[in-house]
């Protein structure tokens, strides 16, 4: 048993010691600090063959947070879970007993108690708060964004955890695996003029174009604009974003193969036709922006990758010249 007891101890010492450098010296990763090398864009890609003025790449444009940290909160748990387990560790895993079992007692279940009230809090909801934000002000950043402009979203732990742990939502573990766990990308809805939409594919819906630029007032998210946008083919965008809302929009229109690094589609389409059913978020933004004719580093060159949202925007790429679209009858 008490071999049990210290191999546990251990592990959440381990858990706890992390979170502790990660909030003091670490908060402005997001993210595991330890799988970043997984997002590093592999060598070799398009662009080294290009010419230097069919290279492109994107910059950082904006910066929003609309969740508000719980710093609170984390201090709270970590350091409850802390005399939870060296009290655990000196009653019951040491070869010596304490000469005064007691306090221990008493510091076991006091932090066991602050850990999970606080912890089931957190999970629930009540303690998470969006930032409050004027009408003035959004219009701002809303007109800042322009079409073309990928967005890669964060969330707060608290709130990722949240989605993860209390609604089940799986595919949100990648807010806490990697610097950003969405993406998105600025179009023209081609069904709705005027209207600026987010292009993406997300679990249970697959590829969709369901909230438009004004549902980021409640994310936090940078947004990440390619340079000589001008280049890009907007028919083809256009006959992709349609391509892609007829075979997606539906649950089996997630692409989870590619979640886990399994196999992708097809991301490099010459015709409408080539189009698969299943993207990522990540996944489906490259897909769109090859078929208007820039080829992203961050494609892989094997069925058996994975494309992270930081991939994406960190990533060049080059500027091909697409064939002309087929005239409609």
């Amino acid at each position: 048993m008490k071999i049990i007891i210290r191999i546990l101890a251990v592990l959440v010492g381990i858990i706890i010691v992390y979170e502790a450098i990660h909030l003091i010296w670490l908060r402005d990763v997001q993210g595991w600090a330890t799988l970043s090398w997984i997002e590093k864009v592999a060598e070799g890609g398009p662009s080294t063959t290009a010419a230097p003025e069919d290279v492109g790449s994107f910059r950082e444009i904006q910066s929003f947070n609309g969740e508000q940290s719980l710093a609170l909160v984390d201090i709270l748990t970590l350091s409850s879970l802390a005399l939870t387990v060296l009290a655990a560790w000196m009653l019951w895993a040491r070869k010596r007993a304490p000469s005064r079992p007691g306090p221990w007692r008493k510091g076991f279940w006091a932090g066991l108690a602050v850990f999970l009230g606080v912890t089931s809090l957190a999970l629930s909801g009540k303690l998470s708060k969006h930032v409050e934000i004027s009408d003035e002000a959004w219009a701002g950043i809303r007109a800042e964004l322009k079409v073309g402009d990928v967005i890669a979203y964060r969330k707060e732990k608290w709130s990722a955890r949240r989605e993860l742990f209390a609604e089940g939502k799986f595919p949100v573990i990648g807010y806490r695996l990697f610097r950003y766990g969405h993406l998105a990308i600025v179009v023209d809805d081609p069904k709705v003029p005027g209207r600026k939409a987010l292009f993406t594919s997300q679990s249970k819906k697959g590829v969709n174009m369901d909230e438009d630029i004004d549902s980021l007032r409640t994310h936090s998210w940078e947004s990440w604009r390619l340079d000589k946008w001008h280049r890009i083919d907007k028919e083809r965008i256009r006959e992709g974003i349609l391509r892609c809302q007829e075979k997606g929009g539906h649950f089996f229109g997630y692409d989870f193969t590619g979640m886990f690094a399994l196999w992708n589609e097809n991301l490099k389409p010459e015709d409408a036709k080539d189009f698969g059913n299943e993207y990522i978020c990540s996944t489906a933004v490259v897909t769109l922006l090859y078929y208007g004719g820039f080829e992203s580093d961050s494609t892989p060159r094997r069925g058996m990758d994975l494309i992270t949202p930081y991939q994406v925007v960190r990533a060049k790429g080059r500027f091909v010249k697409p064939p002309d679209l087929p005239k409609r009858q």
